[in-house]
């Protein structure tokens, strides 16, 4: 699981600077939306503008969290050296499952924030 999440993220990484921006986009249209602008005199565009800054910053933070794991074991390693290893791969099968239960809730908001937006 850990190296299909590596090959994503080695992916988005060409596309961080994007993601930023689009977070900062939905991020802006939720200030906006919220402070009372008069071009955002609706609240048509918060729940779609909060949906997008969170799944880019979703999308940022896998390709920031998995761009580097540790390859597997090597028969000339040393006990420590394997301990450390085991350690860190096993902190990143925490964190994917973490991020994978993150995505499932992430993807049940979006559905229910544009399902009363669209509704």
């Amino acid at each position: 699981m850990i190296e299909r999440l590596h090959r994503i993220a080695t992916l988005l990484s060409r596309y961080r600077p994007a993601l930023l921006v689009l977070a900062a986009l939905g991020f802006l249209l939720v200030l906006g939306s919220l402070v009372g602008n008069p071009w955002l005199d609706s609240d048509e565009w918060l729940m779609p503008a909060l949906a997008l800054f969170l799944w880019m910053l979703l999308l940022y933070s896998l390709s920031w969290l998995f761009l580097r794991i540790p390859g597997p074991e090597q028969p000339g390693m040393s006990w420590r050296q394997r301990i450390t290893l085991k350690l860190r791969r096993a902190t990143l099968w925490v964190a994917a499952a973490l991020f994978l239960a993150l995505s499932a809730a992430v993807l049940f908001l979006s559905y229910q924030l544009l399902r009363v937006t669209f509704l």
